[in-house]
């Protein structure tokens, strides 16, 4: 069974989340010196998120998009849940095909360490929105 039932509570923390993030000034000028919009795909439950990093601010998307992505990555939400409690090495996942991706996923990788302050952060999200249950997995 997925940590989440339903990709709409999957959207509302993962908007919260980078909500905070852009509240960082550093961490939103490094995203938006990228210029990078990527692409996640869910499945299980079905979804997908837009991240647009090329105008004046971070621009989060949750559903279908007109945009053109520089980047997409494509796995089930249980891995992306992972990924964001910082329980995922995403290089080994994406070579393992844990996550599949297509177009600049070098350029994405270099975002990394700009992002690294969302592991702390998205655990604090659950635990806001009743979610401690699923913060601890392996």
């Amino acid at each position: 069974m997925p940590y989440f039932d339903s990709i709409d509570t999957m959207y509302e923390c993962i908007q919260e989340l980078f909500d905070r993030l852009s509240d960082d000034p550093d961490i939103k000028e490094k995203a938006l010196a990228s210029k990078l919009i990527v692409n996640f795909i869910y499945r299980d439950p079905d979804g997908e998120v837009w991240i647009d990093c090329t105008g004046d601010s971070i621009e989060l998307t949750p559903g279908k998009s007109d945009l053109t992505a520089d980047a997409t990555l494509t796995m089930d939400t249980d891995i992306a849940h992972k990924f964001w409690l910082g329980k995922l090495n995403l290089i080994k996942a994406l070579t393992s095909g844990d996550i599949e991706s297509e177009g600049s996923v070098p350029k994405l990788l270099k975002l990394l360490p700009v992002i690294k302050p969302a592991f702390k952060i998205y655990p604090e999200i659950l635990k806001e929105k009743g979610l401690e249950s699923i913060i601890d997995v392996s």
